[in-house]
């Protein structure tokens, strides 16, 4: 029997892998409560946006507003899918052991920081130096 494929990107998450160092648990655990409570608004939202509106009677302003919350419900999402990007590969960066390690710089990011933006990929001065330049 054939095995399936998962993407490259896919990382299995259990609760507490012996391989996840003892300083970053309380991370992960952090992070593994904010991709669910994501993906528990992905799922409402996703299915609000495939809700089809009814559009016998409405006024033009009626479905203005409609298109505009559509519009908006939309970015949602698209906003939560970045989110859940982010907080995935910082789980990957836990099991990998390069968490807590700046990409730009290679220096390690503060534990506040970490605390702060659990997700964080970048120590607040490479941050601060990518805001400056509008970079993502």
């Amino acid at each position: 029997m054939k095995s399936k494929t998962l993407p490259n990107d896919f990382v299995a998450f259990t609760d507490e892998p012996p391989a996840v160092p003892a300083r970053w648990l309380a991370h992960r655990r952090t992070l593994l409560r904010l991709r669910e409570s994501l993906l528990q608004e992905h799922a409402e939202h996703s299915a609000a946006a495939c809700t089809p509106h009814e559009r016998g009677g409405a006024d033009a302003s009626d479905v203005a507003e409609d298109e505009a919350s559509h519009r908006t419900l939309l970015a949602e999402l698209a906003h939560e899918d970045s989110a859940l990007a982010e907080i995935n590969a910082a789980l990957r960066r836990i099991h990998e052991g390069t968490y807590g390690i700046c990409e730009d710089t290679g220096r390690i990011i503060t534990a506040a920081r970490l605390r702060a933006v659990p997700w964080t990929r970048y120590c607040r001065d490479a941050a601060a130096a990518r805001e400056a330049k509008g970079r993502r």
